[in-house]
């Protein structure tokens, strides 16, 4: 991605960029796709496999989403955005957006769904996660004809179940990937550590 493109999703000048393979600038058609949004920091094999998972659950185009902007995280610089893209090289399709909520993705992917896991569908549930009103974020979410399909997590040395989420009046924008159809115990706050680890042993 070159600076002027960078610069255009800060100034939300423009929504989104898409990228092929090669990590270069494609017209694509977003909707009815099903699409798994994160940091990737890094990207691993869990993501990789989880979209191949998720796509032969719902038969829709496969795509990866970044957001320069997130929730819970700082702002993605120019040059760690571009880090990160270079990953998906011969990967598949990549969609760098400026939109940090599925609300805002929604507008964007119409009539798609988002792959999540269990700690993303907690917090999608929990009206603290708003900043406005969750019935809205929802409505929203439906006109766009957008839902959410989890996968377990393993978290802390234990695998969360997506089954035993009450999703209470917002069941119907939820389906659950079975553990039998994806399952593997991986994350990128696991890798960065053994990282982190490894670099220490190494130093000392």
């Amino acid at each position: 991605m070159n600076k002027e493109d960078y610069d255009n999703l800060v100034d939300k000048k423009i929504k989104y960029l898409s990228l092929d393979g090669n990590n270069k600038k494609i017209n694509l058609d977003l909707n009815n796709s099903v699409i798994l949004s994160g940091s990737f920091n890094p990207l691993h094999k869990g993501h990789t496999e989880l979209l191949i998972a998720s796509e032969k659950e719902i038969a829709a185009k496969p795509l990866f989403e970044i957001s320069i902007f997130n929730v819970d995280k700082n702002q993605i610089d120019f040059f760690n955005l571009n880090e990160r893209i270079k990953q998906f090289r011969s990967i598949g399709k990549l969609i760098v957006t400026n939109s940090p909520t599925f609300t805002e993705k929604s507008s964007i992917f119409k009539k798609s769904i988002f792959v999540v896991g269990y700690d993303t569908a907690l917090r999608l549930i929990d009206k603290k996660y708003y900043s406005y009103n969750i019935n809205d974020a929802y409505n929203e979410i439906k006109k766009n004809g957008c839902s959410f399909l989890v996968t377990g997590r393993y978290i802390d040395k234990k695998y969360y179940d997506p089954n035993e989420i009450d999703y209470g009046e917002f069941k119907d924008f939820f389906s659950i990937l079975p553990e039998n159809k994806f399952r593997l115990d991986i994350s990128s706050t696991i890798l960065r550590n053994d990282y982190s680890s490894a670099k220490d042993k190494f130093a000392a």
